[in-house]
């Protein structure tokens, strides 16, 4: 990713890169929202959902945290 892609998604406030979290509506009446991280359990990068190899280091092991 190039620095003026980098600096535009980070003051427009989207990130559609790799490490991106994904941000879903929680299910209570609070109006919470739940941050859902996609991650290589052998080396810990963040990767998107539809990933399943690590780009990094080439596992399959992929693990979902949901955080509220």
């Amino acid at each position: 990713m190039s620095l003026s892609t980098l600096l535009s998604e980070l003051f427009s406030g989207t990130d559609s890169g790799p490490n991106a979290a994904e941000r879903a509506t929680g299910n209570g009446n609070d109006g919470s929202s739940v941050t859902v991280v996609h991650e290589c359990r052998t080396c810990g990068t963040n990767v998107s959902a539809e990933t399943s190899n690590c780009p990094a280091c080439d596992s399959e092991d992929i693990v979902t945290h949901s955080i509220d």
